[in-house]
């Protein structure tokens, strides 16, 4: 099957020609702004032009909570869709092809379960990018939930002295740890302002970059404790933007090596690289035929 897949973020969209599970063609592009349904889905299309004869079917990853009637931010900081937001119903009637639609670290998690070597039963995905994000695979299925909320990590609450997070809650993992949190706070404590890139590049010799680093991987750690202790994981495997970033999973799990040994989680990085969302929406058919 040849699938168009389409990954959707707060800053970026990932577009994909993927041929028999392989990715063979890929571009990216700022996220457009969010209007209707229809406007959307025209302005992903015209991008996609090239490929679209080619495809049998689409495929989208995507930021919020995804159900049957569309999408809907949980965090409207990160992408404030109107809720609920037919994407799926606009580029099917636009393209006459099917169009299979998940949240992204849902549907990367499926992906990254399929790459695994080992004989792993339960496994979590978490993405530290724009925002933070997880998927679950609970007895080798894809663990979305009655209401596909499953794996929403990001608004597991490790602080309720903390940050106010986009989402209602307070000291939610997202609000301290996320990309945009990183870069909220580099913006209060450093002058001039930098990008999460330079803060990374910067860190080793500059003790107040390094710190916001690290409390971020401190914050992910937790999380990953707190899923194992409730989910007794195989594996977590870790991606996004900030997740692969250079040093920060060896950060992550230096914090989770200091735990209780029960409470240490099995730390890998997502085979699917930066594209583990995007590849994850091409493998969603996989996943409604398993």
């Amino acid at each position: 099957m040849n699938v168009l897949a389409l990954d959707i973020g707060g800053t970026k969209v990932a577009l994909g020609l993927v041929q028999q599970g392989k990715l063979i063609e890929r571009k990216q592009i700022p996220t457009p702004s969010v209007g209707s349904a229809k406007a959307f889905s025209e302005q992903l299309l015209d991008e996609c032009q090239p490929w679209l004869d080619k495809v049998d079917s689409i495929g989208v990853s995507t930021t919020g909570l995804v159900t049957d009637a569309g999408i809907t931010a949980i965090n409207s900081d990160t992408l404030a869709f109107p809720a609920p937001f037919p994407l799926h119903i606009a580029l099917q009637e636009l393209t006459g092809l099917p169009v299979a639609m998940l949240n992204d670290a849902q549907a990367a998690a499926w992906y990254e379960y399929q790459c695994l070597e080992g004989d792993y039963v339960n496994m979590a995905y978490i993405t530290v990018s724009t925002g933070i994000g997880g998927g679950l695979v609970i007895d080798r299925k894809l663990h979305t939930g009655q209401n596909n909320f499953a794996g929403h990590v990001g608004h597991l609450v490790i602080d309720h002295n903390g940050i106010e997070c986009g989402c209602g809650q307070t000291g939610c993992v997202e609000a301290i740890a996320s990309g945009t949190a990183i870069q909220k706070r580099a913006q209060q404590e450093l002058t001039p302002s930098i990008s999460n890139q330079t803060l990374f590049e910067q860190a080793p010799e500059d003790f107040i970059a390094e710190t916001i680093i690290q409390d971020s991987a401190k914050a992910v750690a937790t999380l990953c404790a707190n899923l194992k202790a409730t989910l007794d994981l195989d594996v977590i495997v870790l991606g996004g933007g900030i997740g692969l970033a250079k040093g920060y999973l060896d950060r992550v799990n230096q914090y989770i090596q200091s735990k209780p040994r029960p409470f240490r989680a099995k730390l890998l990085s997502a085979n699917g690289n930066h594209d583990a969302c995007l590849l994850g929406a091409a493998y969603l058919y996989a996943h409604q035929t398993a």
